[in-house]
């Protein structure tokens, strides 16, 4: 797989049954079109309402006005701090409605049910969207595929982004951490890759997606992935887990669990495998 396609104006069921089920990454043009956030989260909305918030980046704090400025004037030689993996209904409740109702292609998700409420705190991404806001030029930190998983959708609301995928496939190629991090790749920099440090690299496919504001992708769970912004950026993604992968997210989290809870990680997934009988029945 060289390209990822592109769909307008595709069913919510013929989606899962196309992409989903065959586990394909896709682009779909408008699967946000009802959202006000798409006209709505402008830099000036950001400055004004949520200027003076305050919060840390790489150590240092800094300010909503701060960092709009910032990437508004980002580039290649000088990106803007990124602010990101925010989660919206912890830091910005009231914005959820901007964002609502759910995307239909995003369901079912078994995360959004009640009986997965510990795990949509403000130290878990479950079922939670997490905002990204950052400037030309700026890159995510590492190759990574996400906690806990399981599918993955990114929204993106402003500007536009690129997107480096590797499918699963590629995996013994991209250089796995070892222990808790298992999911995150020993390559510092993809775009420049030291091939003398990383010679399995050369096999692996590399696939690039440019996101214009309006579109949102959807890459299946154990899909490698990065970000460049393109120009200033504001976007949002969300992890799904269904019928289609849920035995990836529980491996992926009784792995997890072992390297961060130890003796814990039996009850934990007790919890986890209880949790998703009772949300897929319900």
């Amino acid at each position: 797989m060289n390209a990822v396609e592109k769909v307008k104006d595709i069913s919510p069921e013929e989606f899962r049954k196309e992409f989903v089920a065959k586990r394909k990454p896709v682009v779909i043009e408008d699967a946000t079109k009802h959202w006000k956030a798409l006209n709505k989260w402008t830099p000036e909305f950001w400055q004004k309402n949520y200027g003076s918030k305050i919060f840390e980046i790489d150590g240092k704090e800094i300010s909503i006005n701060q960092v709009i400025d910032l990437s508004l004037k980002s580039d290649e030689n000088n990106p803007a701090p990124y602010y990101r993996n925010v989660r919206i209904a912890h830091e910005y409740p009231e914005l959820v409605p901007d964002i609502s109702p759910e995307s239909e292609y995003c369901l079912p998700n078994y995360f959004l049910h009640k009986v997965f409420t510990p795990l949509r705190t403000s130290l878990f991404a479950y079922g939670q969207y997490e905002l990204f806001i950052g400037g030309k030029g700026r890159s995510f930190p590492y190759l990574h595929y996400d906690v806990p998983g399981a599918d993955t959708f990114i929204h993106q609301i402003a500007g536009e982004k690129e997107l480096i995928l590797f499918s699963p496939d590629d995996s013994n190629y991209l250089y796995p951490k070892t222990g808790a991090e298992f999911n995150v790749s020993s390559i510092p920099d993809i775009e420049n890759v030291q091939l003398d440090k990383f010679p399995l690299y050369k096999n692996a496919t590399k696939i690039t997606v440019v996101l214009k504001a309006g579109e949102s992708i959807y890459f299946p769970s154990g899909w490698w992935h990065t970000a460049k912004m393109l120009s200033f950026s504001i976007s949002i993604g969300i992890d799904v887990a269904n019928q289609f992968n849920w035995k990836t997210v529980e491996g992926f989290l009784n792995k997890k669990a072992k390297a961060k809870l130890s003796v814990l990680s039996p009850l934990f997934m007790i919890y986890v495998k209880a949790g998703k009988q009772f949300a897929k029945s319900n």
